[in-house]
């Protein structure tokens, strides 16, 4: 059966829902996978339970379980629908059309996937607001799209297998964060929150929170740290460390889908320890010291101002001025009533 004869399969199953019309018109190309599926030498297998090897990609696309996107870059956002209606969820829910949903035909469960325009770069330490988005949208397609949370988004079912249904979205289905992210907060699943605690509670069953969580965590302990240390190497070794134990007592016991890996986790320390050693220079002590060196200054400035504005102390440099004259000419009279004295008593 040819992907175009699915993708119409598909416009069928999907007929009675208006919302999903654009998406199932079968005179456009179905979605190019190969060209946004990004690793060099996937992993891949041919079981979702395991017994994953690294290989071409042409020998990866021949086995039912491939390596969803490289380590440290997401270009595909796949949500795990266990529940039955893969074929149809979406539509109901009033989200975009997919790019792809790579089905159970059986089951009718699958990965449903929207392919990211522009890749997401899980360890730039200079850009994590694309990296914080992708967190909170993939927490929202999750909820709208009933994701098992324990899909831990390393592998994904090949669509171009025969062993599953692949449905087709249009060839422009391809979408930015924003796109993605703006119907999820109309439809109120957009996580926002206000501290750490809750960051890790929208994000749980998310897999880029844990690359979020171990980011912020081990940031904040870092820039006290930095002016420390002489020596690079001693500090990337300090920042993994640091990272590396989080991962496996916070990520781990926080977020339903366990720790990073390590390779993962190396990168996100290797990348903060760079920034920082770029950045920050002082000490912990030498930074405390500043601080507060311009906390002070900052509150006698506001003081200042408060009194100036109540009329008190504060004076422009026009009245400093006129003072100064006042005082000069007082001084002047007075040396004058004193030689008149002096001048009567002769």
């Amino acid at each position: 059966m040819s992907y175009l004869i699915k993708s119409r399969m598909w416009g069928r199953l999907l007929a009675m829902d208006t919302e999903v019309e654009d998406w199932t018109d079968v005179d456009t190309l179905p979605f190019p996978f190969e060209k946004h599926w990004l690793p060099r030498r996937p992993l891949a297998g041919k079981s979702k339970h395991g017994g994953y090897y690294r290989m071409s990609r042409d020998a990866a696309l021949e086995r039912p379980y491939i390596e969803a996107n490289p380590l440290v870059m997401k270009s595909l956002v796949i949500t795990d629908h266990d529940g039955g209606r893969a074929d149809e969820i979406v539509g109901l829910a009033g989200l975009p059309p997919p790019s792809y949903i790579a089905m159970n035909p059986h089951l009718r469960n699958g990965h449903i996937v929207y392919a990211l325009a522009t890749p997401v770069v899980l360890t730039d330490a200079g850009r994590r607001r694309p990296v914080n988005l992708l967190s909170r949208v993939e927490s929202g397609l999750n909820d709208m799209l009933g994701g098992d949370v324990a899909y831990g988004g390393r592998t994904t079912k090949n669509p171009r297998h025969q062993e599953h249904l692949p449905l087709w979205g249009p060839d422009y289905a391809v979408y930015s964060l924003k796109e993605l992210a703006d119907p999820l907060e109309r439809l109120g699943v957009l996580p926002k929150w206000a501290g750490a605690r809750e960051r890790r509670e929208k994000l749980a069953t998310t897999d880029t929170g844990r690359n979020v969580e171990i980011f912020e965590v081990t940031r904040k302990w870092s820039y006290p740290k930095r002016g420390d240390y002489t020596d690079l190497g001693r500090w990337e070794s300090a920042v993994s460390d640091y990272a590396w134990d989080r991962n496996v007592e916070l990520i781990g016991e926080c977020f339903h889908k366990g720790p990073l890996l390590f390779p993962e986790v190396h990168q996100i320390a290797r990348s903060i320890s760079r920034w920082t050693w770029r950045h920050i220079r002082r000490s912990f002590s030498e930074e405390q010291a500043r601080r507060g060196k311009m906390s002070a200054e900052k509150a006698g400035a506001e003081e200042l101002a408060r009194r100036g504005r109540k009329g008190g102390q504060t004076m422009t440099e026009k009245r400093r001025n006129a003072i100064a004259e006042t005082n000069r000419r007082r001084g002047t009279r007075f040396d004058m009533d004193a030689i008149i004295a002096d001048a009567l008593e002769g």
